[in-house]
């Protein structure tokens, strides 16, 4: 099969806020001749649409989120019959708020602004790179010691402080890693736990209440407000209402619990870098706690250096005699 049809990364996600794709059902793609089909889960194709655009998949779901929320809002705001039939629900749930406060959550808590990522992506590439380039430089650095213990080249003081001067930055670079990664990794769990909507089983209920069930809650509201101009307004609003609604809102609940499984990936992310990172921090910390081993190591050279020198002359002294008994 030749490369498929995707939808461009905008196209798809309109079609997931307006509920015309059914994010818990498969999409059917077609190649490029129109010959074959096959069918992909949304999420694998938001994943080729991440490596393809390069975005991230926290991105995606985030936007999804936020225009979802965004446009449900919008729809309760300018439908009377929407918001009436929505607040019937609430009832039914003995539950007595504003719609609005269906969608509440606790990312306010944690300074997250509406509309923007849940997580910056970047950060995790950011340290991981910083963890990485921190390994390679410390590898480095043993790779040149390693090489002038193998060739029996004195450790000088020169070279000791040069090693120290990088030992000392690279010791301050992992130390600001294994910080920003503490606090990221706790960050992520926060946002976790705050980003599970306070009346969620409400938005479950709406997510199975198709448009039939609006428009036969609008024809009881109708008969009670009898007169010709209600009419007119009943039939005009039962236009606006979307035949998938159900599906907005189902597809809201599911970008949640999708941005809770990827905040879980990247929190996991975060400590698998700490334990990568701690090794090398720890040893860091032992040339920088006052232990001073470069120093140590010049001291070792140059007695071995003295040794050898030593052993060489008691050779040279030796070579010239033959077997003794003494």
């Amino acid at each position: 099969m030749d490369e498929l049809n995707y939808h461009d990364l905008p196209g798809l996600i309109k079609l997931c806020v307006t509920g015309e794709i059914d994010m818990h059902e498969p999409l059917e793609v077609s190649n490029h001749m129109k010959n074959q089909k096959v069918e992909i889960s949304i999420l694998k194709h938001f994943l080729i649409l991440s490596q393809r655009d390069s975005k991230s998949l926290i991105h995606i779901l985030s936007t999804i989120r936020s225009r979802i929320k965004e446009y449900l809002l919008t729809l309760v705001g300018e439908n009377h019959f929407i918001r009436k039939y929505i607040e019937n629900v609430i009832q039914e749930w003995g539950e007595s708020m504003e719609i609005e406060e269906l969608f509440m959550d606790g990312l306010n808590k944690c300074g997250y602004s509406e509309g923007t990522d849940i997580l910056p992506y970047e950060d995790l590439l950011e340290q991981k790179r910083v963890s990485e380039e921190v390994s390679q430089k410390l590898q480095m650095i043993e790779d040149g010691i390693k090489e002038r213990q193998e060739s029996y080249t004195p450790v000088t003081r020169e070279y000791a402080e040069q090693v120290q001067g990088r030992i000392k930055d690279l010791h301050g670079q992992c130390t600001e890693c294994m910080g920003k990664l503490k606090k990221q990794c706790g960050g992520a769990m926060e946002k976790k736990s705050f980003i599970e909507p306070k009346h969620r089983d409400i938005l479950i209920d709406l997510s199975i209440k198709p448009k039939s069930m609006y428009v036969e809650y609008l024809s009881v509201v109708s008969k009670e407000e009898s007169s010709i101009l209600s009419t007119f307004m009943s039939d005009l609003q039962n236009v606006h209402i979307p035949d998938n609604i159900h599906t907005i809102f189902l597809n809201y609940v599911i970008t949640i619990n999708m941005l809770k499984k990827e905040i879980n990936y990247i929190s996991n992310s975060f400590k698998k870098l700490m334990v990568d990172t701690q090794p090398r921090l720890q040893l860091l910390d032992k040339f920088t706690d006052g232990s001073d081993e470069l120093q140590m190591l010049v001291i070792d050279e140059t007695a071995n250096e003295s040794k050898q020198s030593l052993n060489e002359t008691e050779t040279d002294q030796s070579s010239g005699f033959g077997f003794s008994f003494f």
